[in-house]
């Protein structure tokens, strides 16, 4: 039996990740991820670093197969904070991300959704924050007082533990936030295609054993170091395409004002709603 390389390269694996935040995704807006993100500054693409350990003077599309994953991966391990947008549809799931993470601390903001409803995330040190529109709201509680609760809960933030099990989903955001994640079990047998150029950036398209599937990763071509900046899938359960850059720029996510949240109640129940009033 042929081996599908989109799973070989763990790319499936990295959209389903983006499907178990379980909280929101979406009619994509037409656009390439790579469009909506800045192209990655010199600290990312260009002059080299103390300690990087790679000779910047090598030119990425001169390498093998081995040898670029093996700097690919090494590089992405350096990277401290990102900006990630997946637009992807995982089992019949559409979602969709847009955050700007810091991968060392795991703080992180932006939006997150899923089937129709979109929330801002935002993640500072153990406390995980969601806010929403009424009509969010009103699809996320799903419990007969329901109306009542996404009218007292509209444009507030929610406040909850970042390690409890409510939001075991949310905490999976660093995961997907790793554009080495799809390289850490590339096929031996994976293939170096020919340069593409996309949204006027030369990139390196990586794949897995030819006739297999069309699911890529790119890797950055230009500049000293190979930052894998987009993976790609057209696999029957986990399609569409999950975008990195502003490499190193940094994320510094603040907590929302006290009046504007609401704790998340500890107890586990269907019929209470959290009350407005309680503080950061």
């Amino acid at each position: 039996m042929r081996r599908n390389p989109v799973q070989g390269s763990r790319v499936a694996a990295v959209l389903a990740v983006c499907v178990s935040l379980g909280v929101l995704t979406a009619c994509g807006n037409g656009q390439s991820p790579l469009s909506t993100i800045e192209k990655p500054s010199s600290t990312a693409s260009g002059t080299a670093s103390a300690g990087s350990g790679l000779d910047e003077n090598v030119r990425n599309e001169d390498l093998d197969v081995g040898e670029l994953v093996r700097r690919a991966k090494q590089s992405a391990a350096r990277i401290k904070t990102v900006h990630v947008v997946a637009d992807i549809v995982s089992a019949g799931k559409a979602v969709k991300l847009d955050l700007r993470v810091d991968r060392g601390s795991e703080d992180f903001q932006g939006t997150i959704e899923q089937n129709g409803v979109k929330l801002e995330v935002r993640r500072v040190q153990s406390a995980m924050y969601i806010k929403g529109d009424e009509a969010a709201y009103r699809s996320l509680v799903g419990t007969v007082d329901g109306d009542l609760a996404a009218k007292l809960l509209a444009g507030k933030w929610l406040k909850g533990d970042a390690n409890s099990e409510k939001l075991r989903g949310l905490r999976n955001i660093t995961t997907v936030a790793d554009p080495g994640a799809a390289l850490k079990s590339f096929p031996e047998d994976g293939v170096k295609l020919p340069t593409e150029t996309i949204d006027s950036r030369k990139m390196i398209p990586l794949t897995g054993p030819p006739g297999d599937d069309e699911g890529k990763i790119y890797i950055e071509a230009q500049g000293g170091k190979p930052y894998p900046v987009l993976i790609v899938s057209k696999d029957t359960d986990n399609s569409g395409s999950v975008g990195y850059g502003d490499f190193d720029v940094p994320v510094k996510v603040s907590a929302p004002p006290a009046a504007e949240v609401i704790d998340i109640p500890d107890r586990s129940t269907t019929s209470g709603t959290p009350r407005p009033g309680s503080t950061a």
